[in-house]
């Protein structure tokens, strides 16, 4: 709704947006598969306890896309797509903390080079700011997609490090597993994104004949 009562560039879609319906597929032709050659085979093969971070992992995802929305309306796609980018410091950050991947001088290179760009957008707030947006919103917005950016950096670790616990115990870590916790991160980013979605009112569409604008509204523009 907000894109379209404003003239300013549709955003591309967030590297971590829910895409559930596809999933559900290669799921359970993983299931029929293991039923035709073993009559008895269970239906999930991931532990509870794996299923129930991929759900924590689903609904961080669709918190990330929440603060990534939300602030895209109040800075340029431009500067939301750079500061996005600083998920590469952040995913190089959380890398080394949480699963202990080493720095090589080459990401800690990365590293610097995307702080100072999101420095330099920070010292320029007047220049970039679109028009009727106030500066408390502007700063709202850089420091939401910046949240967003964190966040998105944040979640491929904890990925890695589920991958790492479910492998545990001389477990495999094979492709239906690695798409049930897909499929299980999906359905709660979607649903988490849709229940904010319902919240908002987002779902109603507004017609156009009902503009002020509109040779068929019963109200006069002046």
């Amino acid at each position: 709704m907000f894109f379209a009562e404003n003239p300013r560039p549709r955003p591309r879609p967030h590297p971590l947006a829910p895409r559930l319906p596809r999933r559900p597929l290669p799921v359970a032709a993983s299931y029929l598969s293991r039923r035709a050659h073993d009559p008895s085979a269970p239906v999930v093969l991931t532990p509870p306890r794996i299923l129930l971070a991929a759900a924590g992992l689903g609904l961080a995802t669709g918190a990330d896309d929440f603060l990534y929305v939300y602030g895209l309306s109040f800075v340029p796609v431009s500067t939301s797509a750079i500061l996005i980018s600083t998920q590469l410091a952040f995913t190089v950050f959380f890398a080394f903390l949480i699963v202990r991947q080493r720095l090589t001088a080459l990401s800690v290179n990365a590293v610097a080079l995307l702080t100072v760009g999101a420095v330099v957008l920070g010292l320029h707030v007047s220049s970039d700011r679109p028009a009727g947006v106030s500066k408390g919103q502007y700063w709202l917005g850089f420091l939401l997609t910046l949240a967003a950016a964190a966040l998105y950096g944040l979640v491929p670790p904890l990925i890695e490090l589920t991958y790492k616990r479910a492998a545990g115990r001389g477990r495999v870590v094979t492709y239906a597993l690695v798409m049930e916790m897909q499929l299980v991160m999906g359905f709660f980013a979607t649903a988490f994104c849709t229940v904010g979605t319902i919240v908002n009112n987002d779902f109603q569409v507004r017609c156009p004949c009902h503009s002020p604008l509109s040779p068929h509204s019963t109200r006069t523009a002046t």
